[in-house]
């Protein structure tokens, strides 16, 4: 799945989490460099009112501009909070990392989704606790090619939709 599609997609109480997971200095500098910065005002006094306003504004910036290292920068801290799954899926893949950083993305095309596919099952085994949306993220921030192949990513970003009252 390229990044740009799951912008796109990415509904907006799950976006706000993951503006709100990047840290303080790097959520600002992300919200400066997109024009998104809502200021504090009448009509914006409420911080909630506000964060989802620079979300909205964040995700128009960051799908219009399609710069792939600012797209990546969102999601770095929600992932940042999950990295034992980065960690596992590199270790599963046999792709050299370390701690789960790797040195180049030009892996990512030679992955084959079969091996994708057969390491999904011992994730939850290893943090029963993370999210099922939590591999579309991270195969988005790659631009996994079989993404669509091994996950049903419709009823993952179902699964994140707010419920209709």
């Amino acid at each position: 799945m390229k990044m740009q599609e799951f912008l796109e997609r990415l509904p907006e109480p799950f976006a706000i989490e993951i503006l709100e997971a990047l840290p303080g200095p790097d959520r600002k500098d992300l919200l400066r460099r997109n024009n998104a910065k809502v200021s504090l005002r009448a009509g914006n006094l409420k911080r909630s009112l506000r964060r989802a306003k620079e979300t909205r504004l964040l995700l128009q910036a960051l799908v219009k501009n399609g710069d792939l290292d600012l797209q990546r920068t969102f999601l770095q801290g929600w992932l940042a909070r999950r990295a034992d799954m980065i960690v596992y899926f590199l270790n599963t893949w046999e792709i050299e990392h370390s701690n789960g950083i790797v040195d180049s993305f030009d892996w990512v095309n030679e992955v084959e989704a079969d091996k994708v596919k057969e390491s999904l099952p011992g994730l939850k085994e290893m943090n029963e606790n993370l999210e099922d949306i939590a591999p579309l993220v991270y195969f988005a921030y790659l631009e996994l090619p079989c993404t669509g192949e091994v996950l049903d990513v419709d009823a993952l970003f179902k699964d994140v939709e707010p419920a209709e009252a």
